[in-house]
């Protein structure tokens, strides 16, 4: 019997002693009672010692050799949960986004960054850049596209579950004509190269942000179809510290089947845009307004937004207002009120909450909408 309590309680130690260091109280306890002697107590408290600056030593070299200044990874996922009152199924849960990524600095001045995602598999971005400067840097390979404030921002840091209405169907993304040339949503990416910077330093800023491009304007992961360049190029200003303002233009075109067509041609796809914003520990204010043309259709869309944060870097709330007409022509027009809750619970990881009210006009030919928007978004 006495064998049979030294072997339980033996293995009871060597687990309770790898865990935690408050076990030496336990192994005194067992020499008290004769279960163990001082030997065997000072044997298991050497083990376990050993084991566990084994174990930490293992564990930060992972980490090291998965995070170094040569390649450093991350990602981030985003489960979602929606309810429409027009939807034929009104409830849905889905996975929407797994990305992961991998960025590095091959010297000091030449850095590299790749995104792919894995619900749907596909490499979101990949450029390389030499960074000379602040006031100079070029960018080479597929990346966002310099134009609208809002498009720069990852979907880990936006206030809204989904993107403005507004921007994605004249920036780039799902809305957007230049979905009918690869039937994606481009997310606002696109491959090209980018030369980018801050200039005139004050004490406190940088008074001016510039941005220009060339890009091929098929979107990510399709192969130029045209023998033209679209161009790009995005001025913000600073004059007081943390408020922007400035504006962009995209020149360019799109191939794609228009209404009334019966062949694929290429069409104008023009954009401009003006744009500012606000950012404190506690508020953050955002407005743009663009107009678009595409192929002889002129469209414009315009956002508000404001957010204030409750509890710094944990609890905010905001409120957005959104315009969208696919056609100034027809007044084929959209109105999004959207009100949201994010809660940081560690870092970066956050549970969202939106409700959007949807006002659509005869000619869009759609019912006014009532959608809530659920989110658990994890950042590591």
């Amino acid at each position: 019997m006495k064998k049979l309590l030294f072997v339980l309680s033996l293995c009871v130690a060597c687990t309770l002693v790898y865990a935690q260091d408050s076990n030496s109280e336990l192994l005194k306890k067992l020499v008290e009672k004769n279960i163990l002697t001082q030997s065997e107590a000072d044997s298991i408290r050497g083990n376990a010692s050993a084991k566990s600056v084994l174990g930490n030593g293992t564990t930060e070299k992972i980490r090291q050799a998965f995070n170094t200044p040569y390649m450093r990874f991350g990602g981030y996922g985003l489960f979602m949960y929606r309810y429409s009152d027009v939807a034929n199924v009104k409830h849905d849960f889905e996975p929407r986004v797994i990305f992961l990524s991998m960025r590095g600095e091959l010297t000091k001045n030449l850095k590299y960054f790749i995104l792919a995602e894995f619900v749907n598999p596909m490499p979101y971005e990949f450029w390389g850049e030499w960074t000379p400067a602040k006031e100079f840097n070029i960018r080479l390979g597929q990346m966002k596209t310099p134009l609208s404030l809002e498009n720069q921002i990852s979907l880990t840091d936006i206030e809204g579950v989904f993107n403005t209405r507004s921007i994605s169907a004249l920036i780039g993304m799902g809305d957007d004509v230049q979905r009918q040339q690869n039937n994606k949503n481009n997310t606002g990416r696109d491959a090209g190269v980018m030369a980018y910077g801050n200039l005139l330093k004050t004490q406190t800023h940088d008074l001016l942000e510039y941005k220009v491009g060339l890009f091929q304007g098929t979107g990510i992961n399709t192969t130029e179809n045209n023998n033209s360049k679209d161009f790009a190029a995005n001025l913000m200003l600073q004059p007081i510290k943390n408020f922007r303002i400035g504006g962009g233009v995209y020149l360019g075109e799109a191939k794609y089947i228009k209404p009334g067509e019966t062949e694929k041609n290429d069409h104008v796809r023009n954009r401009w845009i003006a744009s500012s914003d606000y950012r404190s520990e506690r508020v953050y204010a955002r407005a743009e307004w663009i107009r678009g043309n595409d192929g002889g259709i002129s469209k414009e869309g315009l956002h508000g937004m404001g957010l204030y944060y409750f509890v710094p870097k944990k609890f905010n709330a905001f409120a957005k207002v959104d315009y969208l007409n696919q056609n100034r022509d027809t007044s084929k027009e959209v109105i999004d009120y959207t009100l949201g809750l994010n809660y940081y619970f560690y870092g970066a990881c956050r549970f969202q909450v939106n409700y959007t009210y949807s006002d659509y006009s005869k000619s869009w030919g759609e019912k006014n909408s009532n959608v809530v928007l659920g989110q658990m978004q994890i950042v590591f």
